[in-house]
């Protein structure tokens, strides 16, 4: 598929696609003797996977290090780092930075309903200074007039 089909597949603009090429997010695209880039399923589901870890508040670098546990090694030229996951260190990896990422989280959550908790507090306060609406007292033998009818 071509650039504006990923791009349409994967619910993200062409732009989108090119920085995550620059940002060496994904490999390098085959092309055709035109010069059109040429993507694949795999790089589909790459695309994806980028928006969602994006999503969940993961850094380019942060994505970057978890693609190239699975699919962007031979792409950077440095060897991969576990032979193949044999012996599971990239899934080691990777499950460490989803946990970091998790425990950032949870201290974002934490945060935000302290200050929730303050300013409903101080809300509260605001409230229960405020005084009723009082009614206009009328001075006495003084009577309201009715209203006219228009």
């Amino acid at each position: 598929m071509r650039i504006g089909e990923l791009a349409k597949r994967a619910g993200v603009s062409v732009q989108a696609i090119r920085f995550y090429e620059r940002r060496r997010l994904m490999r390098t695209p085959r092309r055709t003797a035109a010069g059109y880039r040429i993507y694949s399923d795999n790089d589909l589901e790459i695309v994806t996977s980028i928006k969602k870890m994006q999503h969940f508040g993961f850094k380019l670098a942060e994505i970057r290090r978890i693609l190239q546990l699975w699919v962007l090694p031979g792409d950077t030229g440095a060897p991969f780092p576990y032979d193949e996951c044999s012996n599971n260190e990239c899934l080691r990896e990777g499950l460490k930075l989803g946990e970091r990422k998790l425990q950032e989280m949870n201290d974002q959550i934490r945060s935000s309903i302290q200050i929730r908790d303050e300013l409903e507090q101080v809300l509260n306060r605001l409230r229960a200074g405020l005084k009723p609406p009082s009614k206009p007292v009328q001075p006495a033998g003084v009577q309201a007039r009715p209203a006219r009818a228009h």
